[in-house]
């Protein structure tokens, strides 16, 4: 594809569906390996069924954003042949992790890691991608 522009927007829309599709398949490897507690059914408030869900369940919870971000950034810029579409990707991926820690109380620390992985990811992406990026 000759047209920088539409290759980035694509790489920025691809890397969202690898991201996407990588975190939902981390969070059913851990919510088939960590299912969550029996009393959770019951528990109407948010906030309570959050302190039900085990650390290591929500420890796999920051693993999927990491993973899944760093597939979407390694998408972006194994299409985009630049390091920009993935900044996109991560960035979009840490608000969404942001706006979700927000809708539904969880620790701080969640909130910080759902904001802070997603960009780390894009860093080792583009370490891992480095043969990929074009010289600009």
């Amino acid at each position: 594809m000759s047209n920088p522009l539409i290759r980035n927007a694509l790489a920025v829309m691809a890397g969202l569906v690898a991201a996407m599709i990588g975190m939902a398949i981390v969070q059913t490897i851990g919510d088939a390996t960590l299912p969550p507690p029996p009393d959770l059914a019951g528990v109407e408030d948010p906030a309570q069924a959050m302190e039900l869900i085990p650390v290591e369940a929500q420890i796999a919870m920051a693993l999927a954003w990491f993973l899944g971000a760093l597939a979407g950034a390694c998408a972006a810029i194994a299409i985009s042949r630049r390091v920009l579409p993935a900044w996109i990707v991560g960035l979009l991926i840490a608000l969404l992790g942001v706006w979700s820690t927000r809708m539904i109380p969880h620790p701080d620390w969640l909130l910080a890691a759902s904001a802070v992985l997603p960009l780390v990811a894009v860093l080792f992406a583009k370490r891992l991608m480095l043969r990929r990026i074009e010289a600009v």
